[in-house]
């Protein structure tokens, strides 16, 4: 349903993601974990253009569509096709041969580009060339606003343009599709949580306000807080604001909940009725991807697990799996931690 593809999100000298590629697919409940700064919300936030990713595209895809729909601005390097177009591209293809020795054959990355062997080249995305057909020191120095650059051409940036009116996909219609749910709630304080939850299906034009309130009443109901419809959010707990957040999330209809640390602004007594509202949701067939740090939840309700660090999924695997054979360094030093 979310495809993430080579994801890099840098804030100024700071990089957060470092060519993250994942894929959610229809009925996942897939957790991500990690340690502090490791990129985990950043990523969240990329899957619906909270955060807009610096490099890499993502992807929305319902059932049965083969494509699916673009979220994000085309990324060139993605698409060999608008590669090969490049006037930069042909100019390093037609270049004289480089040699790569040493240090140069060592898998490492600069500039968008990866070295993987001696023999080939690979562009983020999976774009491979022999590297007998470029000219290595010139090719670490192109930079990504050189490919999407005016100098390349109009036959360039026609089929750019051709890429992103086929398949970019308005990011207001692609929100209500991915509903989000924050780490403090973001109820609107001057609103009642009746008008909270018609707010947007009604301002949309989704629903009658009359329709919005009936459904409103219908999901306060099932989690026991309809009588709670008149009050502010600053007369709640912080269990029923985490709720009434993400059943505020439902009256979208949405196909993809995302959670960003659902549990972690709520004392510990109030964090069990959060956690059951989600297990709920889950058990109904609900797509979802939840940051997390409570791994007993991420074990029980997690059908695969992601651990993200230094801006990298380092490990992904199913929960058993996961908790109980982890393979990678980092992933063992931080469940020994947490455990």
């Amino acid at each position: 349903m979310i495809s993430v593809r080579n994801i890099y999100k840098q804030f100024g000298d700071l990089k957060v993601l470092n060519g993250v590629t994942t894929n959610i697919s229809h009925g996942e409940r897939v957790a991500i974990i990690g340690p502090s700064g490791g990129g985990k919300s950043t990523l969240l936030r990329c899957m619906n253009l909270l955060t807009e990713p610096t490099y890499g595209e993502v992807w929305l895809q319902n059932d049965g569509e083969e494509q699916g729909h673009l979220l994000t601005p085309a990324d060139p390097y993605l698409h060999p096709e608008i590669v090969r177009l490049s006037k930069t591209y042909e100019k390093l293809a037609s270049s004289e041969s480089a040699s790569l020795t040493g240090e140069d054959a060592k898998p490492h990355e600069e500039k968008g580009v990866v070295i993987v062997d001696k023999d080939t080249l690979v562009f983020p995305g999976d774009i491979r060339v022999s590297s007998k057909d470029y000219n290595l020191s010139a090719l670490l120095k192109i930079k990504r606003e050189d490919l999407l650059g005016k100098r390349e051409g109009k036959e360039y940036a026609h089929a750019l343009k051709e890429l992103e009116n086929t398949y970019q996909l308005d990011i207001n219609l692609a929100r209500q599709k991915v509903g989000m749910v924050f780490q403090h709630f973001n109820l609107f304080a001057n609103l009642t949580v009746m008008d909270n939850m018609t707010l947007a299906p009604v301002k949309l034009g989704l629903m009658t306000k009359e329709e919005a309130q009936k459904k409103a009443g219908e999901l306060l109901n099932r989690i026991g807080l309809f009588a709670k419809k008149d009050e502010y959010p600053s007369r709640l707990s912080g269990g029923q604001k985490q709720r009434i957040a993400i059943v505020r999330s439902l009256m979208m209809n949405p196909e993809v909940m995302l959670f960003d640390e659902p549990t972690s602004a709520l004392d510990p007594e109030m964090v069990g009725e959060v956690l059951e509202l989600i297990r709920e949701l889950a058990e109904a067939g609900m797509t979802m991807v939840i940051v997390t740090h409570e791994m007993g939840f991420a074990r029980e309700l997690a059908s695969r697990i992601l651990f993200i660090a230094d801006g990298v999924i380092a490990e992904e695997n199913t929960p058993k799996e996961f908790f109980e054979n982890p393979k990678n360094p980092r992933l063992k030093e931080f469940l020994s931690k947490v455990l």
